[in-house]
């Protein structure tokens, strides 16, 4: 059986995912960045990052508010990675306070 959304609800999911979608942005960015710094850089790794921008950036810009299914999607499969990069920003964080 399908879930039914109200309005606020539909909205709130919806507004989550573009956020999460825009933090995978963000660690593709950082990771292209991070490696472009290096002596030498991996060419082959900043292409795939790249493209995986590319490819969040289509989707952020195809995602609609009533596709429930997309937004489940994003939510169950880009969620738990996000989640995994903050904690491990946060305990890097901890760890170089004096």
């Amino acid at each position: 059986m399908e879930q039914e959304y109200t309005m606020r609800e539909r909205l709130n999911r919806y507004e989550i995912a573009q956020e999460t979608i825009g933090f995978m942005m963000a660690m593709r960015t950082e990771a292209i960045h991070d490696e472009a710094k290096k002596a030498t850089p991996d060419a082959a790794k900043i292409a795939q990052w790249e493209a995986e921008f590319t490819r969040y950036d289509d989707e952020l810009y195809g995602l609609r508010l009533h596709d429930d299914e997309a937004i489940q999607r994003v939510l169950d499969e880009y969620c738990p990675i996000v989640k995994a990069e903050y904690e491990r920003s946060r305990v890097a964080a901890a760890s170089q306070r004096p």
